[in-house]
């Protein structure tokens, strides 16, 4: 039998529990330590998924195999399958959060406890309430949903997420944008940026191997560390790559979307997703970082962890010019077009751009910006608001 639970956080996340570790992922961790046992949501694979994506099976084996516990009071359970189109249609959204909400249910029963609070990263969560007794609510929006490319209707997305806004007794926002944009919709939204384990990226040991695929790849190496979706700039990085034969460009991350343009130059490197425990041996090895999003309604409003995350390893940050990047304009870099990237990430190579002091500088930002400061924050917003 399990052990009775006292209060349980349900999160509500659009990131499996195993892969890029955002958001969800750090404040969910500092949750299980500050009171709440985790039971962390993980997306569903439609009927459909599979047949374009052969991973998605994944995530109905995860579903098969019912809760499991990954960490101290943290534990994993994912969703059955539902049906598409579910960001197009609410009907579908409903039925898909009936669904899911008798798995959710089943495993609260498991878990013998009725106090449940929940905290969602997604505006489709708003179906699922009516389903779940949940004491408290929190939205955390950390992307504009509704600007998304793919199967969605917009107005269906918005539509959701203000409900949300408004059921929810606290609301976070990842950027100023965010925040501007939701305001009206509620009286307690808060601007919560994004952070980064300054220990995890600052402390890594010189002595540490240098990871195999990395010793062959002449130096030095401009890096990326993230997914590789359709809101990276590809034209741009190509032009780049094109432009500084005597580079590396290597990449981190998994691939959704057409990287052919990049493939075929002979100085980039694209290595696919590697385990979080191991990025900082790979930051170490890059000369200079880079942040190449395109400018658009959806990433600007985007607050990149991999810049705090990059900070907190010291290192040289190369990024277009993404609002909330430019207030950090003293330790980041900005280039609007190729030729000013090129001509930035020569000067991030220089001795003095990686001298001790440059070092320091940047990484006291990324002490500053922790993922425990971050919590801290929330957790006294949460708190405050349920009085």
């Amino acid at each position: 039998m399990r052990k009775a639970m006292s209060r349980i956080m349900l999160a509500v996340s659009a990131g499996e529990w195993e892969g890029i570790q955002h958001r969800p992922h750090h404040f969910m961790r500092r949750s299980s330590k500050s009171g709440w046992t985790v039971l962390y949501l993980e997306p569903p694979a439609t009927l459909i998924s599979p047949l374009k994506n052969s991973k998605m099976l994944t995530r109905w084996k995860n579903w098969r195999q019912g809760l499991r516990e990954v960490e101290p009071n943290i534990y994993l359970l994912a969703p059955p399958p539902i049906l598409p189109f579910a960001n197009k249609y609410r009907r579908i959204n409903k039925i898909n959060q009936w669904l899911i909400s008798r798995t959710v249910k089943k495993s609260l029963r498991s878990l013998k406890t009725s106090a449940v609070d929940v905290y969602s990263f997604l505006p489709s969560a708003i179906d699922l309430l009516p389903f779940i007794k949940a004491d408290k609510v929190i939205y955390d929006c950390v992307d504009d949903h509704s600007s998304f490319s793919g199967l969605i209707n917009k107005e269906v997305v918005l539509q959701m997420e203000q409900e949300l806004a408004q059921r929810a007794q606290v609301n976070f926002a990842t950027a100023r944008q965010l925040i501007s944009e939701r305001q009206a919709w509620s009286p307690s939204f808060y601007l919560i940026p994004n952070g980064a384990e300054f220990e995890h990226f600052a402390s890594v040991d010189d002595q540490t191997p240098i990871p195999e695929e990395l010793v062959q790849i002449p130096r030095p190496i401009a890096g990326f560390i993230g997914g590789i979706s359709d809101w990276i700039d590809l034209d741009l990085l190509a032009k780049v790559a094109q432009a500084l034969p005597e580079v590396s460009f290597v990449f981190i991350g998994p691939v959704a979307t057409n990287v052919d343009n990049l493939r075929q130059l002979p100085n980039v490197f694209l290595l696919g997703a590697r385990p979080y425990k191991q990025l900082p041996v790979y930051l170490r090895e890059f000369a200079t970082c880079l942040i190449p999003f395109k400018i658009n309604k959806l990433t600007e409003a985007v607050n990149p962890i991999k810049m705090y995350e990059y900070l907190a390893a010291g290192k040289p940050v190369v990024s277009t010019p993404l609002s909330e990047v430019l207030a950090y304009r003293e330790v980041v870099e900005i280039a609007a077009s190729a030729p000013e990237m090129v001509s930035v990430l020569q000067k991030t190579l220089s001795v003095s751009a990686n001298d001790e002091e440059a070092r320091r500088k940047r990484q006291s930002v990324g002490k500053a910006n922790s993922w425990d400061a971050r919590w801290q924050t929330a957790v006294e917003y949460i708190q405050q608001e349920a009085k």
